[in-house]
């Protein structure tokens, strides 16, 4: 069996019914298993999620705990991502299908660059000022395919930012599957919807307009496999990672606490994590201007061993409602980084393919109950995953 794993950047449980109104989400839910309740993980940002994704564990397990390392000296617009799969600490899907010698392809995936188990690598990485671009992309990449498919289609992409990135991620996909050696297994991750409500807010017309694009990639997606005579082999996941609410108060959060105790914020968006010297001082400054700050919880040290949060993590903070903590005065619109109490928390999965059930519901899950669910599907081992197996979405036989 074939896997083609789609991830929907910043959709979730209160966007299923206009997804679900959408042709290709409407019909891989019709043919497959659908749920919309999906337990995501703290912290509600993309690259722990999507680290999940592959591994089924908890950040205090995979070891990525934030988008970035903890970098509070250095400007924001310069701090580095974990852009290589190799800081990941747990098993990944990757590692379990070149084991079993599949050919894997993977295209702006979070944490994927530098990846020795993916055949076809087209990983999220972004030049820092003063970087070239390209330079990057061929260090984290594949950088023989990489040139190809840019000489072949590179004019075809208008920019290199959203909604035209991900317009080119779909081709790639298209173009992979028509190729002489399709991929094995595909992971994708496509970011559209997640800018347009970072650019614009969360119910703006902006954001309803990429969920529409995503509806059509997804189908290109489809198409491609099915012109390819491999739907019958193929297990489609399609799976969301957060959603996001509008927070147009941003909170200095950082500079107040160094004012006031000379403890560190790292920002999650809504949410952000504590550091310092002395982490008492620094919760009875939180304490002491909750509301001043815009903070709905202060999250201790066992509170956050419950989430499974990052093992450095001692201290936390969940932002009110409509604030945001923020690392430099801008504008903001739609924000993640939450609490798990979010409805926004709660995201989306689809399942369809050979095994699976068709037509089904299930009313809950965990985000990490998905990378262990086709490991099964595919006969890969993933012996590090913390999640369970979803026997519910298979046809027992």
């Amino acid at each position: 069996m074939r896997l083609c794993m789609i991830s929907l950047d910043a959709v979730a449980q209160p966007d299923a019914d206009r997804l679900l109104s959408l042709s290709a989400f409407s019909a891989l839910a019709e043919n497959g298993v659908f749920c919309g309740n999906v337990k995501t993980i703290y912290p509600t940002l993309t690259y722990p999620i999507h680290t999940s994704l592959l591994t089924g564990c908890f950040p205090a397990a995979h070891g990525i705990g934030h988008n970035q390392p903890f970098q509070p000296d250095t400007p924001p617009s310069m701090r580095k991502w974990y852009w290589s799969v190799g800081d990941i600490r747990a098993k990944t899907l990757y590692q379990a299908a070149k084991e079993k010698r599949m050919d894997v392809a993977s295209i702006l995936w979070p944490v994927s660059g530098k990846n020795r188990f993916v055949r076809w690598n087209f990983p999220e990485v972004l030049p820092l000022p003063g970087e070239s671009a390209v330079k990057k992309m061929l260090e984290y990449a594949s950088p023989v395919w990489i040139l190809r498919m840019e000489a072949r289609y590179g004019k075809t992409r208008k920019s290199i930012h959203q909604p035209d990135l991900d317009d080119y991620a779909a081709l790639l996909c298209e173009k992979l599957y028509a190729s002489r050696r399709p991929p094995d297994a595909l992971f994708v991750h496509l970011v559209d919807c997640d800018a347009m409500r970072h650019n614009y807010g969360v119910e703006s017309a902006e954001a309803h307009a990429a969920m529409e694009r995503l509806n059509r990639r997804v189908e290109r997606i489809i198409n491609a496999v099915r012109k390819a005579n491999l739907l019958d082999d193929m297990l489609f996941c399609v799976v969301s990672d957060h959603g996001q609410q509008d927070a147009p108060n941003g909170i200095l959060l950082d500079s107040e606490l160094q004012s006031a105790c000379g403890a560190r914020a790292q920002s999650l968006g809504m949410g952000a994590y504590i550091f310092g010297p002395d982490l008492a001082a620094a919760r009875k400054a939180l304490q002491a201007h909750q509301a001043e700050w815009g903070i709905k919880a202060i999250l201790s040290k066992e509170e956050l061993e419950a989430l499974h949060a990052p093992e450095n993590v001692k201290l936390a903070v969940d932002a009110l409602p409509g604030h945001c903590f923020i690392d430099r005065q801008e504008e903001t619109f739609g924000e993640h980084g939450f609490g798990l109490d979010c409805p926004q928390a709660r995201t989306l999965l689809w399942l369809s393919g050979p095994g699976i059930h068709i037509g089904r519901r299930i009313e809950e899950a965990n985000l990490i109950d998905i990378a262990p669910t086709l490991a099964k599907a595919l006969g890969l081992s993933l012996p590090d995953a913390e999640g369970k197996i979803l026997n519910e979405a298979f046809i027992q036989r």
